[in-house]
């Protein structure tokens, strides 16, 4: 266990569905947003491996197991427990912790209170314990309860790499927490931050997006977190063009349209759809 102690106040702590195939292959979900963050503790995992030949010390290494900590939150919400540590919702909305419930490994994202340069952080493979469960009796004071889980953060499985920030004013920065930032990711951005659909004109909708990967396609696209039938999308390349006919069906009013690449961050445009 490393010295290096580190006890940080959090914001803009997010998370992401870390998904590995048999055949090594990592795969990241669309982060999503963790209110009430608290404070989060590092130390540093590894070891120093010292070999002594001809009378002194021959070799020397310091390995990189990742971190192990804490992650202290105000509550952990009931979508994270179904997502990370795999608990349940029956039909009658009862939230039910199974024995046999697998936890998951997760990307964690987060900025640091204070922090000038507003540098955004993601560990890659995190596994977290399940927390505690604490209370107390109110008295003449209020006490505010939090909720703690042991994380392990650990090397990911593919490429090796631990964590990574980035700087305010760099380019990944703006959309860090639409999509897990990978080594070298293309930067994906969008024309239009907001279009409207109005049902009397029967226009398509295009969501005309730029990216600085040529190769680089469309994997999938929400419409307020819903994936819109691929019936209904034309894509080509990073430009996706949503059906007049699915977007007729649509209640007037605001939405938010989620388009999701191969590589790089995903872009959001909002949608306002009238008569």
């Amino acid at each position: 266990m490393g010295k290096n102690k580190v006890k940080y106040g959090l914001r803009n702590v997010h998370y992401a569905v870390v998904t590995e195939s048999p055949g090594g292959v990592v795969s990241y979900g669309t982060p999503k947003h963790v209110p009430g963050a608290v404070n989060l503790t590092l130390d540093a995992a590894g070891e120093e491996v010292a070999f002594y030949a001809d009378d002194g010390l021959y070799f020397e290494e310091n390995t990189n197991n990742g971190y192990t900590g804490s992650l202290e939150m105000a509550l952990i919400p009931d979508e994270f427990r179904v997502d990370i540590l795999g608990d349940e919702i029956d039909e009658n909305g009862a939230l039910i912790e199974n024995r046999d419930a697998q936890v998951k490994k997760m990307a964690l994202m987060f900025e640091f209170d204070g922090d000038a340069n507003k540098t955004r952080h993601v560990m890659y493979s995190v596994l977290p314990t399940r927390p505690s469960v604490s209370g107390a009796t109110r008295t003449n004071t209020k006490e505010p309860q939090t909720e703690s889980m042991d994380i392990a953060a650990r090397p990911a499985l593919d490429t090796g790499d631990v964590k990574a920030k980035v700087k305010q004013g760099e380019s990944p920065y703006d959309n860090f927490y639409s999509a897990v930032y990978l080594k070298s990711a293309p930067v994906n951005t969008v024309e239009e931050a907001a279009v409207e659909f109005s049902k009397s004109e029967h226009d398509d909708v295009t969501v005309n997006v730029t990216s600085t990967d040529a190769q680089n396609a469309v994997k999938n696209v929400l419409l307020d977190g819903v994936p819109i039938p691929g019936v209904y999308l034309t894509p080509a390349g990073v430009d996706v063009t949503i059906g007049q006919t699915y977007l007729s069906a649509l209640d007037n009013g605001d939405y938010t349209i989620t388009v999701e690449f191969m590589r790089g961050n995903a872009v959001t445009v909002a949608l306002t759809v009238t008569a």
